[in-house]
């Protein structure tokens, strides 16, 4: 029975989740991603030699630059959230502003890798408490849904903001990223 309810609940989980994908333009979608998908990429083994020590997204230009000794060493183009503006609720679909640190990177079964973003700070908090609102979490920078796990649909997902809040790269982009990336880097998240 214990098992049978936690299957429930993972599918049901796992439906949510991807709820937040765009649709593929094959029309294939579902699937997912298992931890060996992410685990020996050469590109995504930490490489001290280009270790970042600061991300910057600027979200009118759908940019992330990867800094390492107040350099730019890498540019990247994202996906957002799906709604535009600064993130203030739960549930809003924005993608937020403000200094946050990369907390921890991690597998993901929908969405290949993921690094959780420190969201929200005290002033998302103060601003979410001032409005009434629960401010929400699991802000992360992550990879691509399944359907496009070899890349053919980047030029799609690119084209549109389709996330939760979230920051999305391509999966090579994020093999890199994860290579350079430790926890406890700054990224900040500019409109």
């Amino acid at each position: 029975m214990k098992k049978i309810l936690l299957a429930s609940l993972f599918a049901i989980s796992a439906f949510i989740i991807s709820a937040c994908a765009p649709s593929a333009p094959t029309g294939i979608t579902g699937g997912f991603y298992t931890s060996a998908d992410c685990q020996g990429k050469p590109d995504a083994v930490f490489d001290a030699s280009r270790a970042a020590d600061k991300i910057v997204v600027n979200k009118s230009k759908h940019k992330m630059y990867i800094y390492k000794g107040g350099k730019v060493i890498k540019t990247f183009p994202v996906s957002l959230g799906s709604s535009s503006g600064r993130k203030l609720a739960e549930g809003d679909f924005k993608t937020p502003v403000g200094r946050y640190t990369i907390l921890d990177k991690r597998c993901h079964p929908i969405k290949y890798r993921a690094m959780t973003i420190s969201y929200p700070n005290a002033e998302d908090r103060a601003r979410a408490a001032r409005a009434g609102v629960n401010p929400g979490g699991e802000i992360t920078i992550h990879g691509q849904p399944h359907w496009n796990a070899d890349g053919h649909g980047d030029s799609y997902t690119l084209s549109h903001d389709w996330t939760n809040g979230c920051i999305a790269l391509t999966n090579s982009d994020l093999d890199w990223l994860w290579g350079s990336v430790r926890p406890g880097i700054p990224i900040i998240i500019n409109e």
